[in-house]
């Protein structure tokens, strides 16, 4: 039985610490598992957001790479009637990215106006894809799609 006493000699006594070392030892238990569930959902959050920064910057790159392409102007990209070649291509890179973007950043609002903006920038082609009439992406991104068309 723990009683309560006033003299601060006792408190500093190894049989007051050694009934209480259970409850001491519960308490930094607990703070411990807080912890790392705190740090598990750090992790998991940076490792999204590593992920969405990555894809995007794989787009980014492929913009570089084709500047014509980036900019989605119809005028610059069809000749005599027909698509350059390697622009469905670029449309396709293109919506992958999105998609692994979208597989861990799907509520993010930046994001979702982010790619809806070059989304629409593209509208005119994404309008007579066919991979968008046969729904071949992800839903996230076929609702973006549907939203930028």
């Amino acid at each position: 039985m723990i009683c309560f006493t006033s003299e601060i000699g006792y408190y500093m006594t190894f049989d007051f610490w050694n009934k209480r070392a259970d409850i001491i030892v519960a308490v930094i238990a607990f703070l411990a598992l807080l912890f790392t569930f705190f740090q598990i959902n750090i992790s998991k959050r940076e490792s999204r957001r590593a992920t969405a920064f990555s894809a995007y910057n794989e787009y980014l790159q492929l913009c570089f790479d084709f500047p014509n392409y980036s900019y989605g102007s119809k005028s610059i990209i069809m000749h005599a009637g027909k698509v350059e070649i390697q622009y469905p291509w670029f449309i396709s890179r293109m919506l992958f990215c999105f998609e692994q973007i979208l597989v861990v950043e799907k509520d993010n609002k930046q994001w979702l106006i982010a790619l809806e903006s070059q989304l629409t920038k593209h509208s005119w082609y994404l309008k007579n894809s066919n991979s968008i009439k046969r729904k071949e992406w992800s839903k996230n991104l076929q609702e973006l799609i549907d939203k930028a068309v």
